[in-house]
């Protein structure tokens, strides 16, 4: 079954992600803390946010690492995935950072049911992870750094830094 989010293009996306370092006041710094962002920020039951953040374990999630369900303010971490992005795993914090992307650009009412394909700037897993990425190495810190750098002081993947690094150097 396939479902399109409302069309959010990677500048939005981009823009979105610079918002919230911001309210959390690291727009200077590479690493953004999303294990603290998530339990401090998000989860604090004194916030508007008001989101309930549940760990799971792998038996009860099989395949899936994380899932968010915004009609509820309810994320779900497989516990491995939450243990890892604790100790600085680069993919699992990805995984954190791609939920909270859910969390943040599809509240209800932004998701529909789709026929056949859709379009990447409106499919939610794009975007999440479109967020993710923009979040963890922003554009506006990493466009002079080498993939290599953007790994080390962002504390991203390989990967993720290397799609980060081919975006802004297109």
């Amino acid at each position: 079954m396939n479902v399109a989010a409302d069309p959010l293009s990677r500048l939005t996306i981009r823009k979105i992600a610079w918002e919230v370092r911001e309210i959390i006041g690291c727009v200077q710094q590479e690493f953004f803390p999303i294990v603290r962002f998530i339990e401090w920020v998000l989860c604090n039951p004194n916030n508007e946010y008001g989101m309930e953040f549940e760990i799971a374990e792998p038996w009860e999630m099989q395949n899936t690492y994380g899932t968010t369900n915004t009609g509820k303010n309810k994320m779900i971490i497989r516990s491995d995935v939450y243990d890892r992005a604790v100790q600085g795993s680069a993919r699992d914090r990805f995984t954190l950072c791609h939920e909270l992307g859910h969390f943040i650009l599809h509240q209800p009412g932004s998701i529909s049911y789709a026929r056949g394909n859709v379009p990447a700037y409106r499919n939610p897993e794009w975007q999440a992870n479109t967020f993710a990425a923009e979040l963890m190495a922003p554009v506006e810190l990493v466009k002079n750094m080498s993939i290599e750098e953007m790994m080390e002081k962002c504390e991203i993947s390989y990967q993720a830094a290397e799609i980060q690094y081919n975006i802004i150097h297109k």
